[in-house]
């Protein structure tokens, strides 16, 4: 795979994770539309913890592609944007991956059991409503975290675009061969 490209299950991978973000912001902010203790209101908290757990095995995955087959050269020769938009990646990558850690402490330490396509996870802490507050505001706090970062990442492609007009985000669309 030439260096000047993205691995195609990279690119797959990418989107596919943006649109189970997607998903699981609706399905979280969709909640709060539901009383609390309410079935539909517990059913988008269980949609919304398939969706993390996704996440958590695509970004899983998506390392892997990257260890395996690399990453485009930059088309962008400004050091300080290189290494802002690794840190951007790494940091996001870092967010995407933990944050689902502790989506699912948050369900254990509300004693809830966890399901993943008719798999039930091991009970890994005991139940305690403190840390499970606890652990709700900074699985929250990364969360919003995260939307910030992705807000940032498509302005930046988009300005990479529009503004220096250099193949980034075509190489993400798979839409036209980048230049060596």
């Amino acid at each position: 795979m030439s260096k000047t490209r993205y691995h195609p299950a990279s690119i797959f991978l990418h989107w596919f994770v943006f649109l189970l973000i997607v998903a699981a912001l609706i399905t979280i902010e969709l909640k709060g539309q539901f009383p609390k203790g309410s079935e539909a209101r517990d059913l988008c908290k269980s949609i919304h913890g398939v969706f993390g757990q996704l996440i958590f095995l695509a970004m899983a995955l998506r390392l892997v592609f990257r260890f395996t087959y690399g990453v485009p050269k930059p088309t962008n020769p400004r050091p300080v944007f290189i290494s802002l938009a690794q840190a951007m990646h790494w940091l996001m990558y870092a967010l995407l991956l933990i944050s689902p850690i502790f989506g699912i402490l948050y369900f254990q330490y509300g004693g809830k059991e966890i399901n993943f396509f008719g798999l039930v996870w091991p009970q890994l802490v005991t139940p305690n409503p403190e840390m499970k507050k606890l652990v709700e505001e900074i699985h929250e706090f990364l969360g919003n975290t995260l939307y910030f970062l992705i807000g940032a990442h498509a302005l930046a492609a988009l300005w990479q675009h529009y503004v220096v007009k250099d193949d980034t985000l075509r190489r993400m669309l798979n839409k036209v061969k980048a230049q060596a």
